[in-house]
Order: structure tokens, then C-alpha cells, then sequence
């Protein structure tokens, strides 16, 4: 797998028990379980700036809508 910059800039603990307290385990070492949990906070957040993108497009349409109404 390779990993962007961005996953690279996410802080994630190197305590391995909390790691593995927060991740299943799959038969990998501590720096691969750290790295798929990198990679799972990076995609959680993309998730929500995605989220924020829509609504700020629906808030966006339905200004649209409001202009079109009084014109």
C-alpha cells in the first residue's frame, strides 16, 4: 500500500496496546497495525470533510432556489 503525505502527517500513537485496543487484529506487526490505523483516521477524515463539501453545496442550492423565488 502506498501512503501520502498526508497519512504521514497523522499523529498515531506507538503504544501497540492501544493500537491494538482500537484496531482488530490481523496477524501483522506493530508498524503495519499503526500504519492501517494512519490509514483509517486519514479516510475517516476525508469522510468528513466530504460530508461538509455536500451540505455546504445543498445550503448553496437552496440560496439559489430562495433568489430565483423573489425574482
Amino acid at each position: 500500500m502506498v501512503y501520502s503525505d498526508k497519512h504521514r502527517k497523522i499523529n498515531v500513537t506507538t503504544d501497540n496496546v492501544k493500537i491494538q485496543a482500537t484496531l482488530p487484529l490481523f496477524g501483522e506487526g506493530p508498524a503495519e497495525r499503526r500504519k492501517r490505523l494512519q490509514n483509517l483516521i486519514s479516510s475517516l477524515y476525508d469522510d468528513e470533510i466530504a460530508k461538509v463539501l455536500r451540505k455546504n453545496e445543498e445550503d448553496d442550492e437552496r440560496v439559489e432556489d430562495t433568489k430565483e423565488g423573489v425574482a
